[in-house]
């Protein structure tokens, strides 16, 4: 099975980049202009913060050439987990640019993001970052998708309990900004406490709360919603230096 994942990385990993391409030859529709299409719901980033895909989809394009072409222990004991969360990655992708099902949007997140830690935890107990470029590349890849997949399973919530209540994205902010932010502290201490240590998973993880803040403070003009958003990034960052991984030790990537 772990050969089989190893080998359709690549392939996994060319798709990622396509298929948000699709709309543009008239197949679905963009991600980002449905998300906005009732007005600017409180925990959207602005859409300069979305640019992070390409950054993962390129980690994991390199993993995907490293693990097949100069395939080592680490990038073996990932290729399973890295598989999975990216073909989940593109169904996930054909599904909101094809039939936009708020909850489906929402549900089918957690169970990637389930792997995507999965992965990260078997990173961590062959010892994370040892220093080697290769090492480098391979947590890079598994933390900034365990990372903003974290985020984007809160973001994806707000919508579908709008849709399901008959709400506009102006009423009850307080709610939908509450729906992202308490998740991502919880996940965020659960991932330092039992999964790893790695620095990597944060990089997302404050990025995507950092436009929260931005889209509450500049774009909507929410400021109290700002202020929390702040605050929530303020305790993430204490939990993480306090809270070390159990028996693991500090790892920094």
């Amino acid at each position: 099975m772990t050969q089989f994942a190893r080998f359709s990385l690549i392939p996994i990993a060319v798709f990622q980049f396509l298929i948000p391409a699709l709309p543009g030859f008239g197949i679905g529709e963009p991600i980002g202009d449905r998300a906005v299409d009732g007005g600017i719901p409180p925990e959207l980033p602005p859409g300069v913060f979305f640019a992070i895909w390409g950054v993962i989809f390129s980690a994991y394009l390199g993993y995907a050439l490293l693990a097949t072409l100069r395939p080592s222990f680490a990038s073996h004991r990932v290729a399973l987990p890295l598989a999975l969360v990216g073909l989940g990655n593109i169904l996930w992708m054909l599904s909101a640019q094809g039939i936009d099902s708020k909850w489906l949007n929402a549900i089918s997140l957690w169970p990637m993001l389930a792997i995507a830690w999965w992965g990260s935890y078997r990173l961590d107990k062959i010892g994370g970052f040892d220093g080697t470029p290769t090492r480098l590349l391979i947590c890079a890849t598994v933390g900034l998708l365990s990372g903003w997949l974290t985020v984007a399973t809160g973001i994806s919530l707000p919508p579908a309990i709008r849709e399901t209540l008959g709400l506009s994205t102006s009423d009850r902010v307080w709610l939908s900004l509450w729906t992202v932010l308490v998740p991502a502290t919880i996940l965020a201490s659960l991932f330092a406490r039992f999964i790893s240590r790695g620095l990597f998973y944060y990089i997302p993880l404050l990025w995507g709360l950092f436009g929260v803040f931005s889209n509450t403070w500049s774009r909507i003009e929410l400021h109290a919603l700002g202020i929390a958003t702040c605050v929530v990034i303020g305790v993430i960052i204490i939990r993480r230096a306090r809270t070390p991984a159990p028996g693991a030790g500090p790892r920094y990537a």
